[in-house]
């Protein structure tokens, strides 16, 4: 597992899935201050924020090299812990506790959003059928990354990179984050309004009637012309699946692609189950990093597997904000073994391995355990990836006819100039 248990995406989700201590020192742990007299809640509210530390001790990934101290921390809000909280005062108490760490690797759930999460996390759903990421710069939309097959979205004329400014006449707010999704989700049979911006600025009130669907999206693209240039868009929370699919995508297009190949992992959140060694084999041999924790390391080395050519063709990488988990993984090794030149926006460094721990009152935190280090010593779950070649393009404002990002890869596999 290489993301978060149950949510395949930390920052995007499945539009209609609602879709992700004490330090190392041995002196003596400091003394913890008194408590009040407690209620049956302040009880509980104590009992879960004891628990959050002590999950931490001895496992979290970066506590002997955060530089920060586990025990002040951990008394500085104690007291606040046993005041007359509301659920959900005390749920942003505990949320709080996430903020010294780095970003990303220690993350709280409430026991009402986790209910609420997971209810939603099936295979099966209502709502339009769309991958979606939610961003709040520099506006607030929600972002389509791919649109299922056959599904309502699509019907309706919906497609990856439109964005979504409001929803029933009311704007996207930064402020609701993954939340919003639940105002686009609803019954299947009912209808949602939604102001849609296309990448080229053209705004337009598109309405949708919500269905019952099943989660899928597809692996896409082909061979350029007689450009003998391949280009294959990995996607949205592929799994173990994608150990066969790709191979087969890629002897279904021998021959076509000599020139070069061009896979987009820029919408390529993965899921538990994603390939990583399968991957890697198919372009890459040798070390390829490790995977790093507090107690112990595990090389990544692969056996080159040749299909088509796809150990010595040129490769070209896409990747962006969206580039997250395993496929980050599979791009972060490759740059570093100087196989695959890394073309788009930098990656948010989501490669974190996690564990999960329900608490006492029902919620869940969850902490990172392992990260991943790449053949130069660079630990990509704090850094993320610097491509090659920037690109400041993002996914809504590319499309099928006009994507930068596309067309500078295309220039790289032509010239023969040094990537920079």
């Amino acid at each position: 597992m290489l993301t978060k248990p149950s949510r395949r995406s930390r920052s995007a989700g499945l539009l209609l899935l609602a879709v992700l201590l004490a330090a190392c020192s041995q002196r003596p742990a400091a003394a913890l201050p008194t408590p009040y007299p407690t209620t049956a809640a302040a009880d509980r509210h104590v009992k879960t924020y004891d628990a959050f530390w002590e999950n931490l001790q001895g496992s979290y990934l970066y506590q002997s090299s955060a530089g920060f101290d586990f025990e002040k921390l951990r008394s500085e809000k104690r007291l606040a812990a046993y005041a007359d909280l509301s659920e959900a005062e005390f749920a942003s108490l505990m949320q709080s506790l996430t903020d010294p760490f780095p970003s990303n690797s220690v993350t709280y759930r409430s026991r009402a959003k986790r209910i609420e999460e997971d209810l939603a996390n099936t295979i099966s759903y209502e709502g339009i059928g769309a991958y979606v990421s939610v961003l709040k710069e520099p506006e607030p939309r929600i972002v389509l990354l791919a649109v299922v097959e056959k599904s309502p979205a699509q019907a309706a004329g919906l497609g990856a990179h439109d964005a979504i400014l409001s929803v029933d006449g009311q704007p996207v707010l930064a402020a609701e984050g993954l939340d919003v999704i639940q105002r686009v989700r609803g019954p299947a049979g009912s209808v949602v309004s939604l102001d849609v911006r296309a990448p080229d600025g053209v705004r337009r009130t598109v309405e949708v009637t919500r269905g019952r669907l099943a989660a899928a999206d597809q692996l896409r693209g082909g061979s350029l012309g007689a450009s003998q240039i391949g280009f294959l868009r990995l996607p949205v929370g592929a799994g173990s699946e994608l150990a066969t699919a790709l191979p087969a995508a890629l002897q279904s297009m021998a021959g076509k692609y000599s020139n070069g190949l061009l896979l987009d992992l820029r919408v390529a959140h993965s899921a538990d189950d994603w390939p990583l060694l399968e991957m890697l084999a198919l372009f890459g041999n040798g070390p390829m990093g490790k995977l790093s924790g507090t107690s112990e390391q595990t090389p990544l080395t692969v056996t080159g597997q040749d299909v088509g050519g796809t150990q010595n063709v040129p490769l070209v990488l896409l990747v962006g904000a969206e580039t997250q988990g395993a496929s980050e993984i599979f791009a972060a090794a490759l740059q570093a073994s100087q196989r695959a030149v890394l073309i788009g926006q930098r990656t948010p460094g989501k490669v974190m391995r996690f564990s999960t721990r329900t608490l006492p009152d029902g919620s869940q935190m969850y902490y990172a355990i392992s990260s991943y280090i790449n053949a130069n010593g660079v630990d990509i779950g704090r850094s993320g990836i610097k491509p090659d070649i920037a690109v400041a393009e993002g996914w809504d404002q590319v499309n099928d006819k006009y994507d930068p990002v596309i067309m500078r890869a295309l220039q790289q596999i032509s010239s023969s100039a040094p990537p920079g």
